[in-house]
């Protein structure tokens, strides 16, 4: 497979709370996370950082798993973050209220386990068409489930950067789980709400396909995200199946 990740800190902001990283376990299989934390001063990326390294060493010390066992692997390390990240709020006066989403992507064989918590993303462009495969925790996503606000209305509602679990905020918190199937060629994203709040899921999906490279084309994004405004800081990982034709 092939993997390419870029992360910039944005127009607005004068920090970069973004992470993002691969992590291989004994077997050589691969975990892709990325985390985009909250928080004031520096509270965020210590969140985000924790976050990442927590899950991500703990992966690269594992041999293979069933996809069963990943999920459960993957449901007990998350919440042990959750505990150290709180812990360490608690602890220290300048972390105080951080906190981090999180998404991870574990791509075995025809298959694969996506863990998410909080409101960055993991899309599959598939046959020019870009499928969104976790569900925001956020308070308006809650709106869309309900039918008090379209789809559409949602992308430029004021209150659409609250999310409604997190890591490191709250005692208990849920992860959302999802076993997808991998298609050979097919491309992957990883990707913090700075991009998306900036860029359609079209103009998205139009650089994926016209970039010659993977390397060009998560430079591309944040390139034009930046141009859009550049509110939040961008954060890409992307990665192509194997099988396709660009092979």
């Amino acid at each position: 497979m092939e993997i390419a990740q870029l992360t910039d800190v944005g127009e607005r902001r004068h920090s970069n709370q973004d992470q993002a990283g691969v992590f291989y376990n004994q077997a050589h299989e691969p975990i892709l996370i990325l985390c985009d934390g909250m928080g004031g001063h520096n509270a965020g990326d210590v969140a985000s950082e924790m976050a990442l390294y927590q899950v991500g060493v703990a992966w690269e010390e594992t041999e293979h798993k069933p996809l069963a066992e990943v999920k459960a692997w993957l449901n007990t390390i998350i919440k042990a973050t959750n505990q150290r990240v709180l812990e360490q709020s608690q602890k220290y006066q300048d972390l105080t209220g951080m906190g981090t989403t999180l998404v991870c992507f574990v791509p075995q064989g025809e298959q694969g386990i996506v863990a998410h918590v909080g409101d960055s993303r993991l899309y599959q462009c598939h046959k020019d068409v870009m499928i969104q495969l976790t569900k925001d925790h956020s308070y308006v996503q809650e709106l869309v489930d309900s039918e008090m606000i379209t789809k559409e209305e949602a992308r430029n509602h004021p209150q659409k950067n609250i999310v409604t679990q997190s890591i490191g905020v709250t005692a208990d918190v849920n992860v959302s789980f999802s076993t997808i199937t991998i298609t050979p060629g097919d491309l992957y994203i990883l990707c913090s709400d700075g991009l998306t709040d900036m860029l359609a899921d079209d103009e998205i999906l139009g650089v994926l396909e016209n970039a010659p490279t993977l390397n060009e084309a998560v430079q591309e994004l944040i390139d034009r995200a930046n141009q859009a405004g550049g509110y939040d800081n961008i954060t890409v990982l992307l990665m192509r199946a194997e099988g396709g034709e660009d092979e």
